[in-house]
């Protein structure tokens, strides 16, 4: 049996990741089991997915503790949940990431892999620009890393089971398939840090907006920085008035900057600029 755990934000298709797994191995002629864990339901918010592979009818209907593969469609979770956790010796951890594969963190003796999903999903138009939707290029890289499916089998189930844009996903699943690079396992890669358990959040009575998103970690949920270009800033102040998040600060001469432990990646302040001195940049 092959378990793989999917880690994806609310909107980039984790979920469908893993389903669409299930249904390819089944039209390979293997036994599959599909199902998603929902946490924060929103989009943005981490979400977890599992699908396990056999040659037998699987029994198993337990969450994936200790899987074989781990995929990652936005890199910024492996700075906020530790997605290795439990990954099996000579597992293998593949990331939606432009990085190459060295440059991954992961756990002694795990295979390394990453793939430019999400320039692999802008270019076939899946999703948008502050979205992409990356899960059909990073099954296609999968596919190839672990052999759990065919590509083969993987196009015929995109074909059979996305109802958007089916030969576009079908292509971007190839191009997925031809774009991943794998490192074997390496006992000196770097290792995750150690996590400290955060102390229970205590929140006061009344409205949840009490409350900083520093304190809630929504930064976690970002999945783009805003970049400002201080040579085309008119010090509108724009940004400023328009963040939900008291996410925008001054410098010593006026010019905003982004406080990074608050701002949760919404784009608001690149829409409401005036001058359009703000970029959205996917984090890598």
């Amino acid at each position: 049996m092959i378990e793989i755990r999917f880690h994806g934000r609310g909107g980039q298709g984790a979920v469908v990741a893993s389903e669409l797994l299930a249904q390819a191995a089944f039209l390979d002629g293997k036994q599959p089991q599909s199902f998603p864990f929902f946490g924060v339901e929103r989009r943005g918010a981490p979400v977890t997915a599992y699908c396990r592979v056999d040659d037998r009818p699987v029994g198993l209907r337990t969450s994936i503790t200790a899987p074989d593969a781990v995929v990652v469609l936005d890199p910024g979770l492996l700075a906020t949940e530790p997605v290795a956790d439990g990954l099996k010796p000579n597992g293998i951890l593949l990331v939606n990431s432009p990085r190459p594969p060295q440059a991954l963190i992961a756990p002694a003796g795990v295979r390394r892999a990453s793939v430019d999903a999400t320039r692999i999903a802008l270019a076939h138009n899946l999703g948008t620009p502050m979205l992409p939707i990356v899960n059909t290029a990073v099954l296609g890289a999968l596919a190839r890393a672990t052999g759990v499916v065919s590509l083969e089998g993987l196009t015929r189930a995109v074909g059979q089971f996305v109802p958007a844009r089916p030969e576009e996903n079908r292509l971007a699943a190839r191009d997925g398939y031809l774009g991943v690079t794998v490192l074997p396992g390496d006992a000196s890669a770097p290792a995750p840090p150690p996590r400290a358990r955060p102390p229970p959040l205590v929140l006061p009575e009344g409205p949840i907006a009490s409350v900083s998103s520093e304190t809630l970690h929504t930064a976690a949920w970002r999945t783009f920085t805003p970049v400002i270009h201080l040579d085309r800033c008119t010090k509108c102040n724009f940004c400023w008035k328009f963040c939900p998040d008291d996410a925008i600060e001054f410098d010593a001469k006026g010019y905003p900057q982004i406080r990074l432990a608050y701002c949760k990646g919404c784009g608001i302040c690149a829409a409401e600029c005036p001058p359009k001195t703000i970029e959205m940049v996917a984090e890598a």
